[in-house]
């Protein structure tokens, strides 16, 4: 599995680097060096509202921990998780997306919080974060399909697709609500009764691992508001990321406009995680969109590259976190 997983990131970091490179030679490097390199100053601008959503999802994280860990003498605190945020995101960026991600946030951690804590709080993080991504690409998707004239066949592809999130939303609600137990009964069911045996631990963690989110969502209201007022934040700033940088290279753009090209980064981030760094990708799809709006392809993949920069820059913050976190064994 680790070599497949690495077979796919290493193919996918080629033809990403194709893509990145054929795009470039499409919309021009030189006006693109000019629109990054008129960013000037304006990179720390940049910096600063970047660093907003690392703050916003680290408390959104803090808030998914239980209300004994938060506690203490051993309490684990908000700058803890912002710097294994940071760490994790950095692996994850530069190789295979969450998969990695997750679990060197919380090796980063150290005996700050432990491993179970640690997988619980970041499972119900990661829900209400994919459930507000969700929306935010569906309202992004409307937006779209009002403000461009798209053809029959791609409106009702977008139209399918637009659908299909919202359904995915429901669904993820309904479960949540009824307080079902899908992974623990898929897995109990899939295994025969030999597996079954031998694999009881892990289902009883997995359907524990459900009740602590099926629990914080109906009991825990003031941190489900945080926690959801935090992901709102987020995207708050992922938006305003992009107009002030469409606004520092000289590009006019609108609040609306930059709320579509924030939901189509929040597309390409879902679908393409496995390509490290979005290289290529997020190049191709922000020129593809940006063109659509009027906006120009040009300032579309300089947007994505600054936004590559500003990526490398927490990648390198990231790994000197990772290098000089606590190294004592992690709570059992």
């Amino acid at each position: 599995m680790k070599f497949r997983a690495r077979l796919i990131a290493v193919v996918s970091a080629i033809i990403g680097t194709a893509l990145f490179v054929y795009v470039l030679a499409q919309t021009g490097a030189s006006e693109i060096r000019h629109n990054v390199s008129n960013l000037g100053a304006g990179f720390l601008i940049i910096l600063l509202i970047s660093s907003i959503r690392y703050l916003a999802r680290s408390y959104a994280w803090l808030r998914c921990t239980a209300v004994g860990e938060r506690s203490g003498e051993r309490a684990v605190g908000f700058s803890a998780l912002l710097r294994a945020r940071i760490a994790g995101e950095a692996i994850g960026d530069l190789t295979f997306g969450p998969v990695v991600a997750e679990p060197m946030r919380i090796v980063a951690l150290g005996n700050r919080l432990s491993v179970s804590s640690g997988v619980s709080s970041l499972a119900v993080e990661h829900i209400s974060y994919a459930l507000t991504s969700s929306l935010m690409v569906a309202a992004g998707s409307i937006l779209l399909l009002a403000g461009i004239g798209l053809s029959g066949s791609l409106r009702t592809a977008m139209i399918i697709a637009l659908l299909m999130v919202l359904s995915v939303i429901l669904v993820f609600v309904l479960l949540i609500w009824r307080r079902v137990r899908l992974g623990s009964m898929l897995l109990g069911r899939l295994l025969n009764k030999n597996l079954k045996t031998s694999f009881s631990g892990r289902i009883a963690y997995l359907s524990q691992l459900e009740e602590y989110v099926f629990d914080f969502f109906s009991t825990r209201p003031k941190d489900f508001f945080l926690l959801i007022a935090s992901h709102a934040v987020f995207h708050f700033a992922g938006i305003l990321e992009i107009y002030a940088t469409l606004k520092l290279i000289g590009t006019d753009i609108s609040l609306t406009n930059a709320f579509i090209l924030e939901s189509v980064n929040r597309t390409i981030n879902i679908m393409f995680t496995f390509v490290p760094a979005l290289i290529g990708v997020d190049e191709a799809g922000s020129g593809l969109v940006a063109a659509s709006l009027g906006i120009g392809a040009t300032a579309g993949v300089s947007l994505a590259i600054i936004r590559k920069i500003r990526m490398f820059f927490w990648i390198a913050l990231g790994l000197i976190f990772l290098f000089t976190r606590n190294d004592s064994k992690s709570k059992s």
